[in-house]
This record gives C-alpha cells, sequence and structure tokens, in this order.
C-alpha cells in the first residue's frame, strides 16, 4: 500500500516531530507529498491591565494575528528543517478543534493517510485534556499512524 497525500497534524512537540519524520520516511517510499498542519488555538479570554477581556476587545484582533504568525513561523521552520527538499510539502493552519479539524482536513484535501503523535497521557491529565490521537483514530476515514 502507497500513500500519495499524507497529514501529519503538528502540534510543535517532540511527538509531533517525530511523527514527521515517519512522515518523511513514508513519502520516500510511497513517493508521496505530505502536508503539515497545525491547528492553531485562538484564546477566547485573554488577559489585560484592566482585567480580563474577549474576542471584542481591542487587543483580540493583535493577539490573534501575532499567534497566527508565530504559529505559521513554527510550522515552516519545522519544514525547512525535517523535510528534505526532494519531498513535497506544504504547511496550513486551521482554527478549531483539533481532532475535528483533522478529520475535516482529510475530507477537504482527499489525504489518504494521517501520521501523527501521541502524549501517551493517563490518568488525570487524559481525563481533562483528553486525546486528540485517540478521537482522529476513532473516526478518521483513512488509515492512523501514531508513534510516540
Amino acid at each position: 500500500m502507497t500513500f500519495d497525500n499524507i497529514l501529519v497534524p503538528v502540534d510543535f512537540s517532540d511527538t509531533s516531530i517525530r511523527a514527521v519524520q515517519l512522515a518523511v520516511q513514508l513519502a520516500r517510499i510511497s513517493g508521496g507529498r505530505l502536508t503539515l498542519l497545525h491547528i492553531g488555538v485562538v484564546p477566547y479570554f485573554y488577559a489585560t491591565e484592566l482585567g480580563m477581556s474577549g474576542p471584542s476587545g481591542p487587543l483580540y484582533s493583535q493577539l490573534t494575528q501575532d499567534i497566527a504568525r508565530e504559529q505559521r513561523t513554527r510550522l515552516e521552520r519545522i519544514a525547512r528543517e525535517e523535510v528534505p527538499e526532494e519531498i513535497p510539502c506544504r504547511t496550513l493552519i486551521r482554527d478549531g478543534f483539533p481532532p475535528e479539524e483533522v478529520v475535516l482536513q482529510v475530507a477537504d484535501d482527499a489525504h489518504d493517510c494521517v501520521v501523527m503523535g501521541t502524549h501517551g497521557r493517563t490518568g488525570v491529565k487524559r481525563a481533562l485534556l483528553g486525546s486528540v490521537t485517540e478521537r482522529v483514530v476513532r473516526e478518521c476515514p483513512v488509515p492512523v499512524m501514531v508513534t510516540h
């Protein structure tokens, strides 16, 4: 089985970098291309010197632009450092709830494989933070390869 269009969700953790490295190996074998995807999570509320503010606050627009710029810079750096030039690769940022956005991206661009990392959280951390990877594995219509 070969994969032509590989999606790699990246949250900037070590496990997601390992997923990029694994996806590079898959792309080399299959001649596929990569999409590195980061799901941007923009805070709904943020602290100011006057207290808490929300999306209608005067600094919200600037805050979201700064966050998006930083996310784009980090994602493009990973692509430059981890993906050899001979492997076609693009970077993409979507906003939203990570597991849902990963599954939507698979459908939007006809990806035939997802390669992603897992943090391996257990106990209270897993109960509070959930598992993006587990939900993607359950809901994704294409194969999901998981690394840690």
